[in-house]
């Protein structure tokens, strides 16, 4: 088993939650549905200068059609 990094995009809101343990300004379905999006992953870096709008946020985990979403840098396990 190997230790490896990739870049994934979510949410921008759900920066402070995954970086700081900050969940204030989430209700539990934002929570639920970010837990579920990570799981198995551990988020090392936030990047906000990847910042865009988009209309298929859905597709990013988010519980909304459209968000902000940005870049995030995600340790995980590969099972090779």
């Amino acid at each position: 088993m190997s230790i490896k990094t990739d870049i994934v995009e979510a949410p921008s809101s759900w920066a402070s939650y995954l970086i700081n343990a900050d969940s204030s300004g989430m209700d539990e379905e934002q929570l639920k549905a970010c837990d579920a999006y990570f799981v198995g992953l551990q988020v090392l870096d936030c990047n906000t200068e990847s910042e865009r709008f988009t209309w298929s946020a859905d597709l990013f985990g988010s519980t909304s059609k459209g968000d902000t979403v940005c870049e995030y840098t995600v340790l995980y396990r590969d099972r090779l």
